[in-house]
């Protein structure tokens, strides 16, 4: 990267010294020719990376030329310019006078309480104007805020370095985020996610350094450690209680404690920019966290007598655990499906860091569809036991309520077990019946139920939940469930082909007395169009005949069994390849 010497003519601007300077930017003190000063950034164009140009033109200055807020450094000038053959672009911003946050608490140590809410309450004007805007500022921490003094113990924060500025990110940002203070970052943000409250959880952590003079789960992070060490460190810090005693020992009423640990919750609890502004100037009650001593991962259960369902009890009644088995070794063929779910899913979900590094998100959900008794809900088990995850099926029953409301009480309480539990996979068996299209007849006495479910789907793998639904009629399920974010794949499972019919033959006869004359290759070619749980009884029968016989099972007892047994399914339709939509 140039380095611009002192007195160089940028456009109008004569520099004065260089601040900082990074791969493929510089940041300057300039003055123009009447002397007023200003900070300037100085870009590299062929050095930024592509996903923070927007058509040749470095994302910030476009981003920065509509913002004028006292409480934001705002933007003056933007221009462009050669050097040695290479293209520069450069952002004229406010020149401001003062001392950066990091540099007061590394001197002061701390700050008296009303003195830190009042310099978080400039913090968040300046928030809630990017958000007005569509943006975030996604790296609130000490070192992007200057405070400049405005008389004893009376200070106005203004908010800087708008590098990581954007909108809501589900995915690949827009911007490095090798560079951010992890200390202050959302946890969602960790794993690709920032969202409309992730600013929230920077601006709670920055009030609670400058109360305690340290930052929440304070971890040492080397300058010379990777994102990924980082990350890993910042993670297994915030698993432990959140110390709220410091605050108290600091002064912090009980009630400022609360929103604390409301801002800095992990979980989807966490309050949005308007309910933490409002409750730190007095406009609303401080709601007082569901927590066990302070820790933001812990909440309570409702307690109630025997298991019974009460009025304001929504409890799902659905047991989240691990399961047992072979895992897809027990599933008969299928094998381009198998290794296609290993490959697209299963990896992701394992191997965090490796996913992490190439910034692939694992998919939020799959539905399993395709005709009845063809093995979907037994795949969506023995997935369960190859991933390792906890798993629960859920049936509709599970879920009823005779109160009103109280089914939907009931999934949202589902979701966040599941996500205390993560990482979780949930079944939820004939799935249309659960989200049926809100047009139709079967959903027009309960469209919050189905919003509900499209509430929790949105983005849930971010909380370690995979949701797998099962279905015979994909065209029954609202459409809006179907989508990308929510249930990202879609998989037929259909009636199992010849060679996979002749592999569960062979499994279901597995460890029975058989007759020499077994031949798999001529069942599997008599059967057709049958359903996997047809051959299960085929062969479930055939052996009962033996038994009552007290013979070897034969060829002759399965063929009869077949014969006297019909498709479930009927006569066979063209049927389309398993596949992905």
């Amino acid at each position: 990267m140039l380095t611009l010497k002192e007195n160089e003519k940028i456009g109008r601007y004569s520099v004065n010294h260089l601040i900082k300077q990074s791969v493929f930017n510089g940041t300057y003190k300039v003055s123009d020719d009447e002397g007023k000063a200003y900070f300037m950034k100085f870009f590299e164009v062929g050095k930024v990376p592509e996903k923070m140009l927007q058509d040749g033109v470095v994302r910030e200055i476009v981003q920065s030329r509509d913002i004028r807020h006292e409480n934001v450094i705002s933007y003056v000038d933007d221009g462009e310019t050669d050097r040695d053959g290479a293209k520069y672009q450069y952002l004229i911003c406010d020149f401001l006078r003062g001392k950066l946050l990091s540099e007061f608490l590394e001197s002061e140590g701390c700050f008296p309480v009303d003195v830190a809410k009042n310099v978080l309450l400039g913090i968040l004007e300046g928030l809630r104007y990017l958000l007005g805007k569509d943006l975030l500022h996604n790296d609130i921490c000490p070192r992007n805020i200057i405070l400049e003094e405005s008389g004893k113990d009376n200070y106005i924060p203004r908010i800087i370095d708008l590098g990581h500025l954007g909108g809501y990110v589900h995915g690949t940002p827009t911007f490095p985020v090798e560079d951010l203070n992890l200390l202050y970052s959302a946890p969602e943000t960790l794993s690709g996610f920032f969202e409309w409250n992730s600013d929230v959880f920077s601006a709670a952590a920055l009030l609670y350094t400058m109360i305690a003079g340290k930052a929440p789960w304070d971890c040492e992070l080397g300058s010379s450690e990777s994102y990924a060490d980082r990350k890993r460190k910042v993670r297994n810090a915030r698993r432990e209680e959140l110390d709220t005693a410091v605050l108290r020992e600091k002064g912090a009423a009980e009630d400022l404690v609360n929103l604390i640990v409301r801002g800095l919750d992990i979980t989807s609890k966490r309050c949005s920019m308007e309910e933490f502004y409002d409750a730190l100037t007095g406009k609303a009650a401080v709601e007082k966290p569901k927590s066990d001593g302070g820790h933001p991962h812990k909440t309570e259960e409702g307690k109630r007598d025997g298991g019974q369902e009460e009025e304001g009890h929504t409890t799902a009644k659905v047991q989240i655990k691990k399961r047992s088995g072979g895992g897809f070794a027990d599933v008969a063929g299928m094998d381009n499906l198998k290794d296609e779910l290993t490959k697209r899913v299963i990896w992701i979900l394992r191997d965090k860091e490796k996913a992490e590094k190439y910034r692939l998100m694992p998919p939020n959900g799959m539905v399993l569809y395709g005709p009845p008794g063809c093995g979907k809900t037994y795949f969506a088990e023995k997935f369960a036991e190859e991933s390792g995850f906890n798993f629960s099926l859920v049936n509709g029953s599970d879920l009823g309520s005779v109160y009103i409301h109280g089914t939907q009480g009931k999934i949202a309480d589902l979701f966040k077990k599941a996500e205390q539990n993560a990482p979780t996979i949930l079944c939820f068996d004939e799935f249309d019946s659960f989200v049926p299209s809100r047009g139709s007849e079967a959903a027009q006495h309960r469209p919050e139920e189905v919003n509900e479910f499209l509430g929790q789907l949105n983005n849930c793998a971010k909380k370690g939940i995979f949701v797998i639904g099962t279905t015979n009629r994909l065209d029954l399920i609202d459409p809006a469930v179907l989508r990308k974010g929510r249930m990202d794949l879609h998989i037929e499972i259909p009636a199992p082909d010849a060679a996979t019919r002749k592999l569960m033959f062979e499994h279901h006869l597995k460890g029975r007395p058989l007759a020499d004359d077994i031949d798999t290759d001529a069942l599997a070619a008599m059967t057709d169009n049958y359903a996997a749980s047809d051959i299960a009884f085929i062969v479930n029968e055939a052996s009962m005949m033996a038994a009552l016989a007290d013979e070897l099972v034969s060829q002759s007892h399965i063929v009869n069994s077949v014969k006297s047994n019909r498709s479930s399914l009927g006569k066979r339709d063209d049927r389309p390849r398993i596949g992905f939509k």
